[in-house]
């Protein structure tokens, strides 16, 4: 009761007091006595022999703390430096040539397969698809012109442009042709004013290529003006399948046989579409 420090934690008397205190207190101090009795030796890092590397007593490879002469054993040296960048220019030289050679490789692929593709002998399939393909649209247009079967088949785009890239393919394929540039320069003598257009139009036809573009180009444009007869015909209720049967025929007189039934039944001429369409904005 008269020691007011020992029920006080806070002290440095009940520490002293307290009997679990005083033993870790005489750890301490016997832990330290130790400790600075032993020799910086024990403590430090050594060297491997042969290898230039540290380690401490436990077999930690670690810089010593210390020596500064150990610590610079791990600083790089100009010649490392000039390997390692050596090296990182040679893996970057190795990488390009692979690179290089794998783009020349699948452009060489590539151009293979295309010339493999862009052939005369496939002009000519080309040249019989397109001959052929556009004859089913046809009949329908002819003989069904109102069946369901029809509208789904031609009421849309894709059968003419299926027609439009046989075309595109024949063209493609003659201009990758070697002799294949020499129709397109002959055809502007066609256009020249001066000379005989006809005469050179008769010229071009010697490139059976030309031949193939020309064919397809007319059938395609055939089956577009077929179509849109048909389609005028539904709309405004007027006979069509003998305008649809002459324009497959030979053309142009398939529309104008068209615009003569227009005019018979009392339909009359297709009015102005872009004058329609303002009006149906306003």
């Amino acid at each position: 009761s008269r020691l007011p420090y020992k029920n006080n934690p806070n002290t440095y008397p009940y520490l002293l007091t307290n009997r679990n205190s005083k033993m870790q207190w005489l750890l301490f101090a016997v832990s330290s006595l130790i400790l600075l009795g032993a020799p910086s030796s024990a403590f430090a890092p050594t060297a491997i022999s042969g290898h230039g590397a540290l380690s401490s007593p436990s077999g930690l490879a670690c810089p010593p703390l210390s020596s500064s002469t150990h610590l610079h054993a791990f600083a790089p040296s100009l010649d490392d430096v000039a390997t390692l960048a050596s090296s990182t220019l040679s893996l970057a030289t190795t990488t390009s040539s692979l690179l290089e050679g794998t783009l020349d490789s699948a452009l060489s692929s590539s151009l293979d397969v295309a010339s493999g593709i862009l052939t005369n002998e496939n002009v000519k399939v080309a040249f019989s698809v397109a001959t052929f393909f556009p004859q089913l649209p046809w009949l329908f247009l002819i003989l069904l012109p109102n069946a369901g079967v029809t509208k789904k088949l031609l009421g849309g785009y894709e059968i003419v442009t299926l027609c439009c890239l046989v075309h595109f393919f024949i063209v493609s394929a003659s201009i990758a042709q070697p002799d294949g540039s020499a129709p397109i320069a002959e055809f502007a003598d066609v256009f020249d004013p001066a000379g005989d257009p006809q005469k050179a139009m008769i010229g071009m036809m010697q490139y059976p290529n030309f031949v193939s573009e020309e064919w397809s180009h007319v059938l395609t444009w055939d089956l577009f003006v077929g179509r849109w007869i048909w389609l005028d015909g539904m709309k405004r209720g007027i006979f069509t399948p003998h305008s649809v049967l002459l324009t497959n025929l030979i053309g142009p007189p398939g529309l104008l046989l068209h615009w003569l039934t227009c005019i018979l039944t009392g339909k009359g001429l297709p009015g102005n579409e872009a004058t329609s369409l303002d009006e149906e904005e306003d």
